[in-house]
């Protein structure tokens, strides 16, 4: 059967941990996964870091190119998906406004990695007013984060049939609430 993946967007701070799980998620999906599963296998990662040194190589961190290296993102995660990917991006997409514009562009569901601390003058961040999913460093281990991001992101993997995803459902798991 034939199926369309989700983006997940892994919004936070730097140093939040994106990355790490975004990396360990893959790891799953792609090494660890049963060959049976539609997902195995199938996962990209776009990682902040990693495309600024191949799409956005001439961004800064000004707000503008920010906005720009976010939309790059945005629109190849789009293309991916729409070749059977399941993308998982981690970038930090730190403004309001410009989430708005990557919702236009490849309607992510927006898991926010939240870490306290990570709070600097020269990088602001504004934090999701309702993202599909909170994971909160300040209170799970890693291993607690990374079964969290695995079952939601399981829970949301839906044949074609029924069209797109179920954009706000959420985990309702009483050990994470």
């Amino acid at each position: 059967m034939s199926h369309r993946f989700p983006i997940f967007w892994l919004t936070g701070n730097s140093g939040a941990g994106k990355t790490t799980l975004a990396e360990d998620l893959e790891r799953h999906f792609n090494v660890e996964m049963d060959t049976r599963s539609p997902a195995a296998r199938r996962v990209i990662v776009l990682d902040g870091n990693a495309m600024r040194e191949t799409i956005s190589t001439d961004a800064s961190f000004t707000p503008e190119d920010r906005r720009n290296h976010n939309l790059r993102v945005a629109r190849l995660a789009a293309h991916l998906q729409s070749r059977g990917f399941l993308v998982i991006v981690s970038v930090i997409a730190p403004f309001t406004s410009v989430r708005c514009e990557i919702d236009e562009l490849c309607s992510p569901m927006w898991i926010y990695v939240k870490r306290s601390g990570l709070e600097t003058r020269g990088k602001p961040y504004e934090e999701p007013v309702s993202p599909n999913l909170t994971i909160d460093h300040n209170e799970l281990n890693p291993e607690e984060a990374l079964t969290l991001l695995q079952a939601f992101v399981l829970g949301r993997i839906t044949p074609i049939k029924s069209g797109r995803p179920d954009r706000k459902s959420r985990v309702e798991d009483p050990l994470f609430a």
